[in-house]
């Protein structure tokens, strides 16, 4: 099964899956740790349901624009059909080509997602490419990457390879990939990893 089979599949009962009591703050928090409210244009990375389009919502100056993108069409149906009257644009694409110019973005966001895009230095070269000089790409979980990584592993396929680096091993990446700098945050129960464009 492929992932885009496996997450279409799981599209109308994904927002009633087990998580987190508190994962509506957690992930508010997230979207706030981005410091959002200057950027215009904002790429949501294997969007899913939507579960950043409030808080982005309530975080963008007026006139701002999400795109939710997604591997899984189900996935932006049930997104789409979730927030009506949003200002969001949903794009069925794979992540590790995405289909925008170079420096179309001011943030990419990348939410309970990075594992299933792996995290080779062309997929983060990729993130970075829709940036414009001076944006950011947020890598944000609701566990840390010793907890995600097991739960996928008792998850089976097609996701059970499907892995988060240390948070510390990501930075680098990034670096390797052209950040000019890298925050991250790692915790049980948390992970945080923001990487900026350089500016030119």
């Amino acid at each position: 099964m492929t992932l885009r089979v496996y997450f279409n599949e799981l599209a109308s009962r994904w927002d009633s899956l087990p998580g987190p009591p508190d994962a509506a703050q957690r992930t508010a928090c997230f979207v706030e740790k981005m410091n959002l409210s200057a950027a215009r244009r904002v790429l949501d990375v294997g969007c899913g349901t939507g579960i950043l389009v409030g808080p982005l919502t309530r975080t963008l100056a007026p006139g701002a624009t999400v795109v939710e993108l997604d591997l899984a069409e189900q996935m932006l149906r049930e997104n789409l059909r979730a927030h009506p009257g949003t200002r969001v644009a949903a794009v069925c694409a794979d992540a590790m080509s995405l289909p925008f110019p170079s420096e179309s973005f001011d943030a990419v966001l990348c939410f309970g997602v990075l594992p299933h895009l792996g995290a080779s230095d062309s997929v983060i070269g990729e993130l970075l490419r829709v940036l414009r000089p001076g944006g950011w790409v947020g890598v944000g979980h609701l566990m840390d990457s010793t907890q995600l990584n097991a739960l996928h592993a008792d998850l089976g396929p097609p996701v059970a390879d499907d892995r988060l680096p240390p948070a510390d091993v990501l930075a680098r990446t990034f670096h390797r990939a052209g950040a000019a700098s890298v925050v991250t945050q790692e915790q049980p129960g948390c992970y945080f990893v923001c990487a900026r464009t350089r500016v030119r």
